[in-house]
């Protein structure tokens, strides 16, 4: 018999949860690292709760769901970890805890009842790989998106690679303008591993983005928090990496992403265009960091989500993203039926 049930002060970085999360198939934005610091940093700030349904078995923890709760004008939204900083939502459950799933209706039933009553359910966004694992849990159709996330397949040598799938055009304005800059400037690439230096990489991103994007999350306090907190944990896990790049010593580039079986997943780019723009830094450095990532053995380069150009000129193959919305009741299938209409008045969902 499973015992499901909520705990909404689950230990995200106890190893119970670390096991269960390296036999799962789920994403970087599961990992212990940014769930715990999640969970402990967001929800308030957006007014919202955590909601969080654990699976366990003869005592052993074999998933867990992570959600929040808010409440909007008396209407109750459950929702995937994400307040817009968390590209891939899935469940996190073992393989064979999905089996039973797909095919005990009385496990859903008691998952069902440990959630409680609401009113509209939202799960965003949703790669096509986890579609399967949400639908074990809810199983209605997937709405599609209107944006895809965007990864490469990393094949060395690295000089080979390149050649085969950076636009040509391109790929030879990187190559030019590289070495010019670094004949001309003293260049220094960096990953950091001190978990103050670290901090302190993501304060300059945050600076470096200022005015560049429109309600950009990390101008926030919170979400700079809460991603400093995890680029510094997850230096040390070897679940993130923050990248700074500096010329004559000047600080004008950093990124920050996530690591996950193989995958290098680019979260955050700030560059300073006014004193290194004619050398296309975040070029630049999106091609150093392929470089590094395949010389220790990555498999793929992941853009994540969002339809920009320059993710096509390096090759990306397109992954459709989606999302699942679900109504309890009158008032629920009328708020859901706004927000479909608001999304797609929006170009959000087909």
């Amino acid at each position: 018999m499973f015992d499901i049930k909520l705990e909404n002060d689950f230990d995200f970085s106890a190893r119970e949860y670390a096991d269960v999360f390296s036999r799962a198939r789920a994403s970087a934005f599961q990992c212990p690292a940014w769930l715990d610091n999640f969970y402990k940093l967001m929800p308030q700030s957006f007014g919202a709760s955590p909601c969080i349904v654990t699976f366990r078995k003869d005592g052993e923890l074999r998933g867990v769901v992570p959600m929040i709760s808010r409440q909007k004008m008396g209407v109750r939204f459950l929702e995937s970890a994400d307040l817009g900083v968390s590209d891939y939502a899935a469940p996190v459950l073992d393989k064979d805890l999905r089996r039973q799933l797909g095919s005990e209706c009385n496990l859903r039933q008691q998952f069902e009842a440990a959630l409680g009553h609401y009113d509209v359910l939202r799960i965003k966004p949703v790669r096509e790989e986890h579609v399967g694992c949400w639908q074990v849990l809810f199983p209605v159709d997937a709405l599609k998106l209107e944006f895809s996330a965007h990864g490469v397949d990393l094949v060395p040598p690295f000089d080979d690679w390149r050649v085969a799938n950076i636009d040509p055009k391109l790929n030879g304005q990187i190559k030019r303008k590289g070495k010019r800059w670094q004949k001309q400037h003293d260049v220094n690439l960096a990953r950091l591993t001190d978990p103050t230096e670290v901090s302190a990489a993501i304060d300059e991103l945050t600076k470096l983005r200022a005015g560049r994007f429109e309600n950009d999350p990390i101008q926030t306090d919170t979400v700079q928090n809460f991603y400093a907190k995890v680029a510094a944990d997850g230096a040390n896990t070897d679940a993130a990496e923050t990248w700074k790049v500096t010329s004559d010593g000047d600080t004008v580039g950093v990124v920050f992403g996530l690591t996950h079986n193989g995958r290098f997943l680019y979260l955050l780019i700030g560059a300073d265009y006014d004193k290194a723009g004619r050398h296309s830094p975040g070029l630049q450095l999106y091609t150093w960091l392929i470089e590094d990532w395949m010389s220790r053995g990555g498999s793929n380069f992941d853009f994540t989500i969002g339809d920009e150009s320059f993710k096509h000129q390096f090759g990306t193959t397109a992954t459709p993203m989606s999302m699942f919305c679900v109504s309890n009741g009158w008032k629920g299938a009328l708020v859901k039926r706004l927000v479909l209409h608001r999304m797609k008045k929006q170009g959000a969902v087909a």
